[in-house]
This record gives C-alpha cells, structure tokens and sequence, in this order.
C-alpha cells in the first residue's frame, strides 16, 4: 500500500492485495477538493490459458441506483501465439441518463520478437496496435484508429465518412535514463526523456509541438523526489506507449 499528498491538497493512494497466485486485486484513489477525483477497482485473474479481469470506475449506489463504468474483459489462447477475447463496458454518469454499453473483440498475435493486436468495437471502430523490438534496448509500437463516421451531404443517402489517427512511437533505454518519442497523423511531435539521479529521486524532460499549429510549442521540465514515483501524471501519450508493451508474464 502506498500513498501521497501533493502541493494542491490532493491525496493519491495505491493498494495491492493478491489473493492466489493468480488473482490480484488492485485499488486507486484520488481525492482533491477540486474536480477529478475517482476510485478504482481492478480485479484480474490468470489462468493457465486464460487471463479474465472487472474494473469499476467511481462506483456508486448513493444517488438510488448504479452508477460509474464497469469493464470486464476475457482473453483466451486458441494457440501458443494467436489468443482471442471479448469486452463489455457499462457505465452510467448519473441517474438523470440512461445507461451506456458496448462490446468490443479483440485479437492478439504474439512472437518472441513482435506482437499486433486488434480491437473491433461493433462495425463503425477498429483499433490496430503493433509492437517490435528492435534490439535489446530499443523498441517500436504504431497504432492506428479507424472510425467509420456518419453520413456525408446530409439524409439518409449520404455517403459514410471515414476517420482516423495513426502513432509512431519509439524507445530507447540507456543506463540510467529512458527516452521515448513520438509522432502522429495529424503531424504532433513528442518526446519524453526519464533520468534517474538516485534510488528516490527522477528527473523528467517532456517537450511536444503540433506541426498544424506551429505557434503552439510545449517544454515541460519536472524534478520529481519521492520513494514512489508511479502516481505522477504524464501526458497522455506516454501511457499510450507504455500500453502496446507486451503484457506481462
């Protein structure tokens, strides 16, 4: 179990508890006094050749029914490389809406070298992800987002649009530091640069700039000292790059 307190008031807190060999149950917090606090729980269970998990996001049953997003998810292994499973969101923001759910299927195909996976949420998503390593501390992931939007040129006849988004991203691991970049479609450049000074303390350099906004440049420096440096917020991009890893063992 850990947990923190920030400048602005907030607390963050992180529990662990593994039931089985198999089966753990992890449990996030933040509370702050300004908006963005949240609860999470996260229950996943490994099996020999199956891996099932259920997370819940702001869990509630104080407004006179169930509200949050609710996850639940299974993977199974049709053969040593090629593994296929479902999952299904339900969530209610509050009880003046109605509930929200989807199903979505997905595929992953592994090798000692490289991995792709694929998410197909009904027939209007699919999300492509694929992971190399290149040598034995550099690696590479690109994923790609399609969306199959509405009609175009109005009425029913119109014909359906399609979208997307596409990343390229690459890390590489030094002896002490770890630098990860990445580009997009949309022509966004970002870079992160991780340093260990010691044990407890890291120094983070993150910098972007949005090749369709030119005027618009970002330089992030930050110092970071604590025995636990997991709950510190990163753009959203490095846990993109962080999420096409290969799943643990």
């Amino acid at each position: 179990m850990h947990a923190n307190l920030d400048n602005d008031g907030a607390v963050s807190g992180r529990f662990h508890y593994r039931w089985a060999p198999g089966f753990v149950t992890k449990v996030k917090t933040r509370i702050s006094s300004q908006p963005g606090s949240m609860v999470t729980f996260e229950n996943e269970y490994q099996g020999k050749d199956f891996t099932a998990g259920f997370t819940a996001y702001n869990p509630s049953v104080l407004d006179g029914g169930l509200t949050g997003v609710y996850i639940g998810n299974y993977l199974q292994a049709i053969t040593p490389r090629l593994s296929l499973g479902l999952e299904t969101v339900w969530q209610r923001q509050a009880m003046s809406v109605g509930p929200e759910s989807a199903v979505s299927y997905v595929a992953r195909y592994a090798t000692p070298v490289w991995i792709a996976t694929g998410q197909f949420q009904g027939l209007n998503q699919v999300h492509l992800t694929y992971w190399r390593k290149i040598a034995e501390k550099i690696e590479a992931g690109a994923d790609c987002t399609l969306m199959l939007a509405g009609g175009r040129g109005g009425g029913m006849m119109g014909r359906p649009g399609r979208e997307g988004l596409a990343n390229v991203g690459v890390k590489y691991e030094f002896r002490t530091s770890v630098f990860r970049t990445m580009i997009d479609s949309t022509g966004k450049v970002s870079c992160l640069l991780e340093r260990r000074l010691a044990p407890t303390v890291q120094m983070t350099f993150y910098g972007d700039m949005d090749h369709s906004k030119v005027r618009e440049a970002r330089l992030y420096y930050t110092f970071v000292s604590m025995l636990m440096n997991c709950n510190r917020t990163l753009p959203s991009w490095d846990a993109w790059c962080l999420s096409i890893l290969p799943a643990r063992n």
